[in-house]
Formats: structure tokens, C-alpha cells, sequence
């Protein structure tokens, strides 16, 4: 268990950070929905899992900015192998999604630095932008933004 929380423990705080930034925005994309419902799923597959260890662990903490993550961390020795493997499922699927999405960013930079300049970071905007501008996008661009649409 210390090896995944202490690999994984940045990524999951980061894309819920991006979440929690991107959720108070009113205008959202179908991509950053899917990734929402997906972080909703996992944070409720883990809680199911965990459940278990967390009261037994971890019932003292308030929970909140990352210390039930933290008591998980500090019992580590004694985490059920379902919490851990809950846990592992989220962090690799979490990293999956972070690769696709520094894939994308990697193949349009260009275009966003072109096309979307003037447009405020954060709730999905920048891809608007980009899906508004498609015609006009380098064809990396155009096919790694396909392959994102697919895999939802």
C-alpha cells in the first residue's frame, strides 16, 4: 500500500484539484463531465471498499483535504487487500487519464496557443475552444482530440 498511495497520492490530489476548480465554472465539456462522473465513481468504489478500514482506522479524522488519505497511509500495514486493490484500480485508471490528457495537450499546444490565446483556463474552455476551431486545428491535433471522443 505505501508504494501506491505515495506514487498516486499527487496525480489524486492534482485531478481533484483540476475537478474542484473546473466543477465551479459554468461551462463544462462532455469530456470534463465524463472525467468527473469517472473521479465520482472511483471515490465512491473506493469508499465502498474502504469503508471497513477507514472506521477502523481512521474514524477520529474529519475527513477533508486529503486526511482520511493520510490516515490510510499511516495504517498502511493494515489495509484490507480490497481497499488496497480499490485503491490501486482508481490510481492506475486516474494515471490512464492523465497520460491521455497530456497526450492531447502535447499535440495541440500549437493550436491553443493559435487559436485559444484569449481564452480564461478552467470548467472545460479551453476545449470548447478547441472544438469550435476544429476545422482549423493541425491534423495531430484533430486525431488525438478523435481519440479522446472515442474512448468515452
Amino acid at each position: 500500500m505505501r508504494t501506491l498511495l505515495h506514487k498516486f497520492y499527487l496525480p489524486i490530489g492534482t485531478v481533484v484539484f483540476i475537478m474542484a476548480l473546473g466543477t465551479a465554472a459554468n461551462a463544462q465539456t462532455d469530456v470534463a463531465r465524463q472525467i468527473e462522473a469517472r473521479l465520482s465513481a472511483a471515490v465512491k468504489k473506493i469508499e465502498a471498499a474502504c469503508s471497513d478500514d477507514l472506521k477502523k482506522y481512521c474514524s477520529t479524522v474529519t475527513p477533508g483535504e486529503g486526511r482520511l488519505l493520510l490516515c490510510m497511509e499511516a495504517h498502511e500495514d493494515k489495509i484490507s487487500t480490497k481497499c488496497d486493490y480499490a485503491v490501486f484500480e482508481a490510481a492506475r485508471n486516474l494515471e490512464h487519464t492523465l497520460d491521455r490528457i497530456a497526450q492531447v495537450a502535447d499535440a495541440c499546444w500549437n493550436d491553443i496557443e493559435k487559436h485559444c490565446t484569449n481564452v480564461a483556463e478552467g470548467g472545460g474552455r479551453i476545449a470548447q475552444c478547441l472544438a469550435a476551431q476544429k476545422a482549423s486545428l493541425t491534423p495531430a491535433c484533430q486525431g488525438e482530440l478523435a481519440k479522446l471522443s472515442s474512448s468515452k
